[in-house]
């Protein structure tokens, strides 16, 4: 028992000790009626945290596993392999989250390189109604559809099923907006067409090739900004007649 300072009462000391006993009795009382319960408790938090890291490393395990393999079946197509193509229809029919999807996108653009245009379309149609899948996939089967069919389609059909996706901002911004301005040109409405080539060009988060492209259709539409002389540009000398 630790010491008392000086000067303590002894009936302090004595309620003191009498309420430290009191104390260790609730405690015993408390852990011989509920200790097995805490321990059962925590035991199963800790099976339950085991078994979350274990799954949490499988599935890491799993898409390691999916992507080689996804990555092999693709490498295997390049060069014509049988096998790789079924791996592909694997992936396609099956339910490996985004490998699907990919798959699926395979198929379909391999469809359109062997000229199957009627499977390749089904397919990206299948994809673009796909409420399962993220938005800007969906999007991207259908802008892949417009473009497999763009010459069959008529200009109005082109501005009608692009326009919504063709907005500054939007994931396929590029691709949709050259299609969309290239309607509206045969459409003959050149001042619809040029400002959507003008946004399409100063976009930097649009691939160069296809900047570049617009920026030359921008300027022969006159769809361009003016630039103004540098400041400190030096004024063109009047012209006098003389020679």
């Amino acid at each position: 028992m630790a010491r008392e300072p000086s000067g303590t009462a002894p009936e302090d000391v004595f309620f003191r000790e009498v309420d430290e006993e009191v104390r260790k009795d609730q405690l015993a009382g408390f852990w011989s009626r509920y200790g097995r319960w805490i321990v059962i408790a925590v035991g199963a938090g800790l099976v339950a945290l085991a078994g979350f890291l274990w799954w949490r490393e499988e599935q890491i395990r799993k898409v390691g596993v999916l992507s080689e393999e996804y990555s092999a079946a693709l490498q295997g197509l390049e060069i014509g392999n049988a096998k790789a193509a079924q791996e592909i229809d694997r992936f396609a029919s099956g339910d490996y989250g985004g490998y699907t999807a990919l798959a699926r996108f395979t198929k379909a653009s391999r469809a359109v390189e062997n000229g199957d245009n009627a499977t390749a379309l089904a397919e990206y149609k299948m994809l673009a109604a796909d409420t399962k899948l993220p938005q800007p996939l969906r999007d991207l089967a259908t802008i892949t559809a417009v473009r497999v069919e763009y010459d069959t389609l008529a200009p109005a059909d082109v501005v009608t099923r692009l326009k919504p996706l063709a907005q500054p901002g939007a994931p396929w911004f590029g691709v949709a907006g050259e299609m969309l301005a290239v309607a509206y040109m045969a459409e003959g409405k050149p001042e619809l067409a040029g400002p959507i080539f003008a946004a399409i060009s100063s976009d930097e988060t649009i691939a160069p090739s296809l900047r570049q492209r617009a920026q030359q259709l921008a300027a022969s539409l006159g769809s361009l900004p003016d630039v103004a002389p540098a400041a400190d540009a030096p004024a063109a000398e009047p012209t006098t007649g003389k020679n």
